[in-house]
């Protein structure tokens, strides 16, 4: 086997291995990507209907306080992109500090991979997987935070009802949220406590909470809220009922998750059946594969392996992937 075979063997095994990651492992929580854009289209509209665009009060002054040279990164498309992953993903460090250090994370894997191997194809590869790592690390972090504030969301809600049957407004039984529970609902409360007291408007405070939060629960619980404060009736009732049916939705999800398990192992063991075949082997016989790799079409060959495995995890993820 010659080294250009194994570069292209070696990005196979990473772009599947990547892509089954992606595909595969099922959330707790169904289609998140179409919740996203289901959501963004109704933060859009509520805020065009009350004429705000957007800006966080809070983050604003975090970017007053910032330098000349810092603000300029900051405004760069793709750091802007990376900030929202780092906040949805819970992450305080400074989001062009954090581009910085993967660029320089990249340079170092290309020439380390340079430096032992001279060929240019690993070395592309090396610094395509480590600018996807850092990425696929926060967006786990990011679906990890969600699954918790999801859990936490019926909680809440039963101690804001409780808090406003002793008596507490509102706005103080969030506080309460903010103050007596865990991260992450006790941080994005308390976000959106302080953009009300600075004097922003509750149902763009509550839609501001749900784009750095992408919850179909979270909107829910807004909606719910919005329309009692135009048609009046007891808030807290109200709070405590989407508390009872986001706590069963909740543990439905959870059930489903649980049932679907045994699926996604076996779509795992189909995935890499082929990659652990080709090894045992290629260790048995060492020239089984030989016919392989002296064909003038083995780049060809392999492309289709390829496709075919892309198209097969795909298939695989329609199959077991149930939304409720």
């Amino acid at each position: 086997m010659d080294i250009n075979t194994a570069g292209v063997l070696v990005g196979i095994a990473f772009v599947a291995v990547f892509f089954a990651s992606q595909m595969i492992i099922l959330t707790a929580f169904g289609t998140r990507e179409i919740d996203r854009k289901k959501l963004k289209k109704r933060s859009s509209e509520i805020l065009l209907a009350h004429g705000d665009e957007g800006v966080s009060i809070v983050k604003q002054n975090y970017f007053d306080r910032l330098g000349a040279l810092e603000k300029l990164f900051e405004n760069l498309f793709f750091v802007q992109e990376l900030k929202k992953l780092l906040e949805q993903a819970g992450k305080k460090q400074k989001a062009y500090r954090v581009t910085l250090i993967m660029i320089l994370f990249m340079v170092g894997a290309g020439l380390t991979t340079w430096g032992y191997s001279h060929h240019l194809g690993l070395v592309m590869l090396s610094v395509t997987l480590a600018f996807i790592l850092p990425l696929w690390w926060l967006k786990k972090q990011r679906t990890k935070r969600l699954d918790k504030f999801e859990e936490q969301l019926p909680d809440a809600l039963q101690m804001m009802s409780r808090s406003m049957q002793t008596g507490y407004s509102f706005l103080e039984s969030m506080n309460v949220v903010a103050t007596e529970m865990a991260e992450p609902i006790s941080q994005e409360f308390a976000l959106t406590v302080e953009e009300i007291k600075y004097g922003r408007d509750v149902e763009v405070a509550f839609i501001l909470m749900i784009e750095r939060v992408p919850s179909l629960s979270l909107i829910a619980m807004t909606t719910a809220i919005n329309i009692q404060k135009e048609t009046g009736g007891n808030l807290s009732e109200v709070l405590l009922k989407i508390s009872y049916v986001l706590n069963n939705r909740f543990k439905l999800h959870r059930r489903i998750k649980t049932l679907s398990a045994d699926g996604t192992m076996s779509a795992w063991v189909l995935i890499f059946l082929p990659f652990a075949l080709f090894l045992i082997l290629t260790l048995l016989n060492p020239g089984y594969f030989d016919p392989l790799f002296k064909s003038a079409d083995r780049l060809t060959i392999l492309a289709i392996f390829l496709g075919l495995e892309f198209v097969a995890m795909i298939w695989i993820r329609f199959i077991i992937n149930i939304d409720a």
